[in-house]
Protein backbone atom coordinates (compact mmCIF):
# COMPACT_ATOMS: atom_id res chain seq x y z
CA UNK A 1 0.00 0.00 0.00
CA UNK A 2 1.19 3.40 -1.26
CA UNK A 3 0.54 7.13 -0.62
CA UNK A 4 -0.45 7.33 -3.89
CA UNK A 5 -2.39 4.41 -3.91
CA UNK A 6 -4.01 6.55 -1.60
CA UNK A 7 -4.30 9.71 -3.11
CA UNK A 8 -5.51 7.84 -6.35
CA UNK A 9 -8.31 6.14 -4.23
CA UNK A 10 -9.79 9.95 -2.65
CA UNK A 11 -9.27 11.38 -6.18
CA UNK A 12 -11.47 8.48 -7.15
CA UNK A 13 -13.59 9.13 -4.75
CA UNK A 14 -14.42 12.45 -5.20
CA UNK A 15 -15.39 12.25 -8.94
CA UNK A 16 -16.50 8.49 -9.37
CA UNK A 17 -15.66 8.54 -12.72
CA UNK A 18 -12.29 7.12 -13.77
CA UNK A 19 -11.51 9.02 -16.62
CA UNK A 20 -12.35 12.81 -14.59
CA UNK A 21 -9.85 11.42 -11.83
CA UNK A 22 -7.09 10.54 -14.39
CA UNK A 23 -7.17 13.49 -15.53
CA UNK A 24 -7.19 15.43 -12.39
CA UNK A 25 -3.86 12.82 -11.62
CA UNK A 26 -2.55 13.35 -15.13
CA UNK A 27 -2.10 9.71 -16.09
CA UNK A 28 -3.88 7.15 -17.87
CA UNK A 29 -7.14 5.39 -17.17
CA UNK A 30 -5.46 2.01 -17.42
CA UNK A 31 -2.69 2.80 -14.85
CA UNK A 32 -5.30 4.69 -12.45
CA UNK A 33 -7.32 1.25 -12.39
CA UNK A 34 -4.45 -0.58 -11.94
CA UNK A 35 -3.04 1.03 -9.09
CA UNK A 36 -6.91 1.01 -7.65
CA UNK A 37 -6.82 -2.77 -7.97
CA UNK A 38 -3.64 -3.53 -6.42
CA UNK A 39 -4.79 -1.20 -3.58
CA UNK A 40 -8.29 -3.17 -3.27
CA UNK A 41 -5.86 -6.54 -3.53
CA UNK A 42 -3.67 -5.87 -1.15
CA UNK A 43 -6.10 -4.55 1.79
CA UNK A 44 -8.72 -7.20 0.34
CA UNK A 45 -11.82 -4.97 0.53
CA UNK A 46 -13.98 -3.84 -2.77
CA UNK A 47 -13.58 -0.32 -2.05
CA UNK A 48 -15.79 0.95 -5.60
CA UNK A 49 -18.67 -0.69 -7.21
CA UNK A 50 -17.50 -0.64 -10.93
CA UNK A 51 -20.81 -1.90 -12.17
CA UNK A 52 -22.56 1.32 -12.42
CA UNK A 53 -22.33 4.85 -13.39
CA UNK A 54 -21.23 6.83 -11.93
CA UNK A 55 -19.20 4.01 -9.88
CA UNK A 56 -20.52 3.77 -6.35
CA UNK A 57 -18.23 3.48 -3.16
CA UNK A 58 -18.91 0.42 -1.15
CA UNK A 59 -19.92 0.53 2.62
CA UNK A 60 -16.13 -0.73 3.36
CA UNK A 61 -14.83 1.43 1.26
CA UNK A 62 -16.32 4.43 2.39
CA UNK A 63 -15.09 3.47 5.92
CA UNK A 64 -11.25 2.78 4.64
CA UNK A 65 -10.99 5.96 2.65
CA UNK A 66 -12.52 8.27 5.47
CA UNK A 67 -8.95 6.83 7.57
CA UNK A 68 -7.32 7.27 4.12
CA UNK A 69 -7.83 11.01 4.05
CA UNK A 70 -6.66 11.15 7.60
CA UNK A 71 -3.55 9.08 6.59
CA UNK A 72 -2.88 11.40 3.51
CA UNK A 73 -3.53 14.69 5.39
CA UNK A 74 -0.68 13.85 8.24
CA UNK A 75 1.52 12.55 5.44
CA UNK A 76 0.73 16.08 3.58
CA UNK A 77 2.08 17.95 7.31
CA UNK A 78 5.47 16.56 6.69
CA UNK A 79 6.31 17.81 3.23
CA UNK A 80 5.33 21.36 4.37
CA UNK A 81 6.94 20.87 7.89
CA UNK A 82 10.36 22.19 6.66
CA UNK A 83 8.23 25.18 5.13
CA UNK A 84 6.52 25.89 8.70
CA UNK A 85 10.21 26.30 9.83
CA UNK A 86 11.19 28.88 7.46
CA UNK A 87 10.20 32.26 9.05
CA UNK A 88 9.99 34.08 5.59
CA UNK A 89 6.52 32.47 5.42
CA UNK A 90 7.43 31.88 1.86
CA UNK A 91 4.38 29.45 1.26
CA UNK A 92 0.51 29.79 0.32
CA UNK A 93 -2.23 29.84 2.64
CA UNK A 94 -5.37 28.39 0.27
CA UNK A 95 -8.75 29.76 2.20
CA UNK A 96 -12.55 29.69 1.31
CA UNK A 97 -14.50 32.09 2.26
CA UNK A 98 -18.57 32.39 2.67
CA UNK A 99 -19.98 34.74 0.16
CA UNK A 100 -21.97 36.88 3.16
CA UNK A 101 -18.11 37.28 4.54
CA UNK A 102 -15.48 37.52 1.81
CA UNK A 103 -16.27 40.75 0.61
CA UNK A 104 -16.07 42.87 3.28
CA UNK A 105 -13.67 40.96 5.61
CA UNK A 106 -10.62 40.40 2.98
CA UNK A 107 -9.87 44.25 1.89
CA UNK A 108 -9.47 44.78 5.70
CA UNK A 109 -6.85 42.95 5.94
CA UNK A 110 -5.46 41.38 2.95
CA UNK A 111 -3.22 45.06 2.09
CA UNK A 112 -1.57 44.64 5.39
CA UNK A 113 -0.55 41.05 5.41
CA UNK A 114 0.77 41.63 1.99
CA UNK A 115 2.87 44.63 2.88
CA UNK A 116 4.27 42.62 6.05
CA UNK A 117 4.49 39.02 4.29
CA UNK A 118 5.03 39.71 0.25
CA UNK A 119 6.57 36.30 -0.07
CA UNK A 120 3.23 34.60 1.25
CA UNK A 121 0.14 33.30 -1.25
CA UNK A 122 -3.07 33.89 -0.02
CA UNK A 123 -5.42 32.51 -2.49
CA UNK A 124 -8.92 33.31 -1.40
CA UNK A 125 -12.00 31.37 -2.71
CA UNK A 126 -15.25 32.40 -1.84
CA UNK A 127 -17.58 29.67 -1.48
CA UNK A 128 -20.56 27.65 0.49
CA UNK A 129 -20.24 26.58 4.11
CA UNK A 130 -20.63 22.92 2.56
CA UNK A 131 -18.28 23.14 -0.22
CA UNK A 132 -15.26 24.83 2.47
CA UNK A 133 -15.86 22.11 4.69
CA UNK A 134 -15.30 19.28 2.77
CA UNK A 135 -12.23 21.42 0.90
CA UNK A 136 -10.88 21.53 4.43
CA UNK A 137 -11.35 18.19 5.38
CA UNK A 138 -10.31 16.77 2.13
CA UNK A 139 -7.32 19.05 2.17
CA UNK A 140 -8.38 20.78 -0.74
CA UNK A 141 -8.23 23.64 1.43
CA UNK A 142 -6.03 25.03 4.27
CA UNK A 143 -8.50 26.10 6.10
CA UNK A 144 -12.35 28.09 5.95
CA UNK A 145 -13.99 31.41 7.32
CA UNK A 146 -17.11 30.42 7.94
CA UNK A 147 -19.91 31.27 10.43
CA UNK A 148 -19.32 29.05 13.87
CA UNK A 149 -19.64 26.96 15.96
CA UNK A 150 -20.12 23.94 14.07
CA UNK A 151 -20.11 20.52 15.49
CA UNK A 152 -18.80 18.40 12.09
CA UNK A 153 -16.73 15.54 12.02
CA UNK A 154 -12.80 16.22 11.33
CA UNK A 155 -13.32 19.73 12.25
CA UNK A 156 -12.34 22.07 14.53
CA UNK A 157 -13.36 25.90 15.17
CA UNK A 158 -11.06 28.61 16.60
CA UNK A 159 -13.63 31.41 17.19
CA UNK A 160 -12.51 35.14 15.35
CA UNK A 161 -15.44 37.33 16.40
CA UNK A 162 -18.79 38.60 16.91
CA UNK A 163 -20.93 40.49 13.73
CA UNK A 164 -24.27 41.97 15.40
CA UNK A 165 -27.38 41.75 13.08
CA UNK A 166 -29.20 45.21 12.12
CA UNK A 167 -32.06 45.67 10.08
CA UNK A 168 -31.70 48.23 6.64
CA UNK A 169 -34.85 49.72 5.73
CA UNK A 170 -36.26 52.21 3.27
CA UNK A 171 -39.25 52.49 5.86
CA UNK A 172 -39.01 55.38 8.20
CA UNK A 173 -40.73 53.66 10.90
CA UNK A 174 -41.86 56.67 12.26
CA UNK A 175 -38.00 58.27 13.07
CA UNK A 176 -37.69 55.24 15.23
CA UNK A 177 -33.76 53.53 15.38
CA UNK A 178 -34.99 50.57 16.77
CA UNK A 179 -37.62 47.92 14.54
CA UNK A 180 -39.72 44.77 16.35
CA UNK A 181 -38.90 41.49 14.75
CA UNK A 182 -43.01 40.97 15.11
CA UNK A 183 -43.35 44.58 13.33
CA UNK A 184 -41.50 43.41 10.49
CA UNK A 185 -43.47 42.88 7.34
CA UNK A 186 -42.35 39.57 5.74
CA UNK A 187 -43.59 40.45 2.36
CA UNK A 188 -41.55 43.55 2.11
CA UNK A 189 -38.26 41.68 3.26
CA UNK A 190 -35.57 40.58 1.05
CA UNK A 191 -33.61 37.59 2.15
CA UNK A 192 -30.29 35.66 0.31
CA UNK A 193 -31.69 32.18 -1.36
CA UNK A 194 -32.42 29.65 0.94
CA UNK A 195 -29.76 26.76 1.61
CA UNK A 196 -27.16 30.17 2.58
CA UNK A 197 -26.28 29.44 5.96
CA UNK A 198 -27.01 33.29 6.62
CA UNK A 199 -30.50 32.72 4.92
CA UNK A 200 -30.70 30.22 7.62
CA UNK A 201 -29.74 32.23 10.80
CA UNK A 202 -32.29 35.08 9.63
CA UNK A 203 -35.06 32.12 9.62
CA UNK A 204 -34.19 31.05 12.82
CA UNK A 205 -34.71 34.44 14.43
CA UNK A 206 -37.25 35.92 12.75
CA UNK A 207 -39.28 32.35 12.35
CA UNK A 208 -40.36 32.94 8.40
CA UNK A 209 -42.37 30.30 6.90
CA UNK A 210 -43.20 31.57 3.52
CA UNK A 211 -41.14 34.36 2.96
CA UNK A 212 -41.94 35.08 -1.28
CA UNK A 213 -45.35 33.56 -0.64
CA UNK A 214 -47.54 36.29 -3.18
CA UNK A 215 -44.82 38.61 -4.01
CA UNK A 216 -44.99 40.16 -7.15
CA UNK A 217 -41.10 40.61 -7.66
CA UNK A 218 -38.97 38.29 -6.54
CA UNK A 219 -34.97 38.58 -6.85
CA UNK A 220 -32.77 35.65 -6.11
CA UNK A 221 -29.71 35.91 -4.72
CA UNK A 222 -26.56 35.37 -2.67
CA UNK A 223 -24.82 38.82 -2.91
CA UNK A 224 -25.64 41.16 0.06
CA UNK A 225 -24.60 44.24 -1.95
CA UNK A 226 -27.25 43.01 -4.23
CA UNK A 227 -29.78 43.44 -1.07
CA UNK A 228 -28.57 46.49 -0.36
CA UNK A 229 -29.28 47.77 -3.82
CA UNK A 230 -32.77 46.57 -4.33
CA UNK A 231 -33.78 47.94 -0.87
CA UNK A 232 -32.33 51.29 -2.02
CA UNK A 233 -34.29 50.90 -5.36
CA UNK A 234 -37.26 49.13 -4.32
CA UNK A 235 -37.92 49.84 -1.10
CA UNK A 236 -38.18 47.46 1.83
CA UNK A 237 -35.60 45.87 4.40
CA UNK A 238 -33.16 43.13 4.73
CA UNK A 239 -31.08 42.03 7.71
CA UNK A 240 -27.17 42.90 7.37
CA UNK A 241 -24.27 41.47 9.45
CA UNK A 242 -22.52 44.34 10.92
CA UNK A 243 -18.90 44.11 8.98
CA UNK A 244 -21.15 44.80 5.78
CA UNK A 245 -22.54 48.33 7.37
CA UNK A 246 -18.99 49.39 7.24
CA UNK A 247 -19.00 49.88 3.44
CA UNK A 248 -22.33 51.77 3.83
CA UNK A 249 -22.50 55.49 2.61
CA UNK A 250 -23.43 58.66 4.44
CA UNK A 251 -27.17 58.46 2.82
CA UNK A 252 -27.20 54.57 3.54
CA UNK A 253 -25.96 54.40 7.16
CA UNK A 254 -29.28 56.54 7.98
CA UNK A 255 -31.43 53.44 7.31
CA UNK A 256 -29.91 51.08 9.59
CA UNK A 257 -32.20 49.75 12.74
CA UNK A 258 -31.28 47.94 15.83
CA UNK A 259 -32.98 44.68 16.46
CA UNK A 260 -35.46 45.28 19.82
CA UNK A 261 -33.98 42.76 22.41
CA UNK A 262 -30.99 40.80 23.12
CA UNK A 263 -29.05 41.68 20.11
CA UNK A 264 -28.58 39.17 17.95
CA UNK A 265 -25.18 37.90 16.13
CA UNK A 266 -23.47 35.20 14.52
CA UNK A 267 -19.70 34.01 15.41
CA UNK A 268 -17.26 34.01 12.88
CA UNK A 269 -14.41 31.54 13.22
CA UNK A 270 -11.49 29.68 11.27
CA UNK A 271 -11.75 25.55 10.69
CA UNK A 272 -9.20 23.41 10.73
CA UNK A 273 -8.36 19.51 10.72
CA UNK A 274 -7.57 18.38 13.98
CA UNK A 275 -4.04 17.87 13.01
CA UNK A 276 -3.78 20.68 10.19
CA UNK A 277 -0.38 22.18 8.98
CA UNK A 278 0.54 25.23 8.23
CA UNK A 279 -0.03 26.17 12.16
CA UNK A 280 1.86 28.95 12.07
CA UNK A 281 0.70 30.40 8.82
CA UNK A 282 -2.99 29.86 10.16
CA UNK A 283 -2.31 31.88 13.59
CA UNK A 284 -0.82 34.33 11.66
CA UNK A 285 -3.90 34.88 9.13
CA UNK A 286 -5.75 35.32 12.92
CA UNK A 287 -4.01 37.43 14.59
CA UNK A 288 -4.17 39.81 11.17
CA UNK A 289 -8.12 39.56 10.92
CA UNK A 290 -8.07 40.60 14.63
CA UNK A 291 -5.91 43.05 14.23
CA UNK A 292 -8.09 44.93 11.12
CA UNK A 293 -11.68 44.81 12.28
CA UNK A 294 -13.69 47.12 14.73
CA UNK A 295 -11.90 46.40 18.65
CA UNK A 296 -15.46 45.63 19.75
CA UNK A 297 -16.30 42.87 17.27
CA UNK A 298 -13.93 40.59 19.15
CA UNK A 299 -15.87 40.01 22.06
CA UNK A 300 -18.51 38.27 22.44
CA UNK A 301 -20.62 40.79 25.01
CA UNK A 302 -24.52 39.72 25.55
CA UNK A 303 -25.22 38.53 22.20
CA UNK A 304 -27.48 36.20 21.58
CA UNK A 305 -24.99 33.41 18.88
CA UNK A 306 -28.01 32.37 16.47
CA UNK A 307 -27.03 29.27 15.36
CA UNK A 308 -25.39 28.72 11.85
CA UNK A 309 -26.72 25.45 11.29
CA UNK A 310 -24.46 23.58 10.11
CA UNK A 311 -25.87 19.98 9.39
CA UNK A 312 -23.29 17.72 7.43
CA UNK A 313 -22.18 14.24 8.03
Amino acid sequence: MTLTQLRYALVLKKHQNFKKAAEQLEISQPALSVQIQKLEDEIGIKLFNRSGSPIQVTRDGDLFLIKAQEVVNNAKQLTTFAQELNEDYSGSLEIGVIATLAPFLVPLFSHAIQKDYPNLQLVFKEQTTEVIVNGVRSGDLDVGIISTPIDVYGIQSIPLFYERFYMYSSESGEGSNEIKLEDINYDRLWLLNEGNCFRDQVNDFCDIKSIRKGKKFIYQSNSIDALIRIVDTHGGMTILPELTTLSLNEYQEENLKVIHGKPKAREIGIIVTPNYDKVRYVKLLEEYIKQNIPSHMLKKNDYEIVDPNIQMD
